[in-house]
């Protein structure tokens, strides 16, 4: 058994958390959020693509400037 592998892992373990933390931040996370959303209510249609999603999100927040940051 070899007691460098837990160091390691906590590392490991705490980069993702660090990038988990960063993605959430930036917004970055927001098609993950939008999949797990369509997986878990059962939405009957396919989910969009990750291109389409971000062009629908993106003409959103163009339409409607107070849904943005400031």
């Amino acid at each position: 058994m070899s007691t460098r592998a837990a160091p390691a892992g906590s590392l490991v373990g705490a980069l993702r958390g660090v990038r988990r933390f960063a993605r959430g931040v930036l917004g970055s996370d927001a098609y993950d959020r939008y999949l797990h959303h369509h997986r878990i209510t059962g939405c009957a249609h396919a989910p969009l693509s990750e291109k389409e999603f971000w062009r629908r999100k993106y003409a959103e927040q163009g339409e409607n400037p107070s849904a943005g940051c400031c």
